[in-house]
């Protein structure tokens, strides 16, 4: 298994985060990518979200993430950096953090 590999199933292993904040517990999450400025995939920083958040819903980020801020008030940068303590809480150094 790759770090990258390691890095998202622990990020996943987590639930949605804006799940989390809501008080739903740990429900399955995917990877999103935070990415701006046409940057690659591979380095972008990463947050955990369920399909609702992530795709899905009528607040979910990929259908419009100025709309996903206001309505949970948090910003996927927010939520890349709780990403990242929990990973170095786990020792592991995020793999955007390595390029």
């Amino acid at each position: 298994m790759t770090a990258e590999e390691r890095e998202n199933n622990l990020i996943a292993s987590h639930g949605c985060q804006i799940c989390r904040r809501l008080g739903y517990g740990i429900t399955p999450a995917n990877i999103h990518h935070v990415r701006r400025c046409g940057g690659k995939r591979k380095y972008a920083p990463k947050t955990g979200l369920c399909k609702i958040h992530h795709q899905d819903g009528p607040f979910a980020v990929h259908r419009g993430r100025i709309t996903f801020e206001k309505h949970y008030n948090v910003t996927e940068w927010d939520l890349a950096e709780e990403a990242k303590q929990l990973l170095l809480a786990h020792g592991m150094t995020p793999t955007w953090e390595k390029k």
